[in-house]
């Protein structure tokens, strides 16, 4: 499978524009500091899930499909918890302060590979790198909330840690469509017109409304503190270069399976920045709030030269 460098950088250069108009609209009051709370409660719980559901009921059936999607499935599994535990060994060996080591790893490991991975996989591989996303990102919730949250409790010991609400994240809006989505594609079952132009309609506010989220958060960050901690700098380093580089490699050996999209999609979601729900599991389990933010600026910061560059690794 070959990317077109042009089509590549045409579509990331779209999307980026879109985080710029959301930075510029908040640094200039178009928009309220607040206003980022309730986009990001329109996208979690109503756009992005249209948008899972409509992206596997649309397609064509495919028998194929259910194999790739228990492969990437599968490599998900894998790489969460290898690149966490690699991350934990790795942030001893660099020196990260103790108080630190917990969400250094956690966001080594944990990308964003819904509220940003999505939007990019359907704007560079279409309805089926879409779906092929929310495959991955099964594998994603049942290893962020189990080891990924253990792993911030380390960043202070004392804290009482919150109880893992375990109904709220099964009955997530993400996860209900992506069941249902399973449901309704492997069950041939075809959506009324009347249901699927308006969900078509919601779907398609999902990207741009991300993208500009992003912009909003950049938004309120700090710059002179941030650009001055190495530690965040190779954090960010290990998360938009070094597993996705290493991923790629060892693709480049073990391929997963005979649909080069497959691979393309697994790297590509492992390419994208720390996960959008660090700050409320940090909240939640102690982890270091004011490490994590400014990684966080970081990572969205740079993976704009950087997505890109894992883009033409692919081609």
């Amino acid at each position: 499978m070959n990317l077109d460098f042009f089509v590549v950088m045409y579509n990331l250069v779209s999307l980026f524009a879109l985080i710029a108009v959301g930075y510029i609209a908040m640094r200039s009051g178009i928009l309220k500091p607040e206003s980022s709370s309730y986009f990001s409660t329109l996208l979690m719980k109503i756009t992005l899930p249209c948008t899972i559901f409509i992206s596997l009921v649309q397609r064509e059936y495919n028998p194929s499909f259910i194999h790739d999607s228990i492969i990437i499935i599968i490599a998900g599994l894998i790489a969460f918890p290898a690149m966490m535990y690699a991350s934990r060994y790795l942030a001893v060996l660099f020196g990260v302060p103790k108080d630190s080591r917990g969400v250094w790893a956690f966001l080594c490991a944990y990308n964003n590979s819904g509220f940003m991975g999505f939007p990019i996989a359907l704007a560079l591989f279409g309805s089926e790198g879409l779906a092929l996303s929310v495959m991955l990102n099964i594998a994603f919730n049942m290893t962020i909330y189990t080891i990924g949250a253990m792993e911030l409790t380390r960043d202070n010991p004392e804290h009482e840690a919150g109880g893992l609400n375990v109904k709220q994240i099964i009955f997530s809006g993400i996860n209900i469509s992506t069941l249902l989505s399973i449901i309704f594609y492997f069950g041939r079952i075809e959506l009324p017109e009347i249901i699927a132009t308006p969900v078509s309609y919601l779907s398609g506010i999902t990207t741009p409304l991300s993208m500009m989220i992003i912009g909003m958060a950049l938004a309120h960050s700090k710059g002179a503190e941030i650009f001055t901690d190495i530690h965040a700098w190779v954090c960010t380093a290990m998360r938009l270069v070094v597993f996705p580089v290493l991923i790629w490699a060892v693709l480049k050996v073990i391929p997963l399976g005979s649909n080069p999209l497959v691979g393309a999609v697994f790297v590509l979601i492992m390419a994208m920045p720390g996960a959008s729900v660090t700050a409320v599991l940090c909240e939640m389990y102690g982890g270091n709030m004011h490490f994590a933010a400014k990684a966080m600026f970081l990572q969205n910061l740079l993976c704009v030269l950087t997505i890109p560059a894992v883009c033409m690794l692919l081609g």
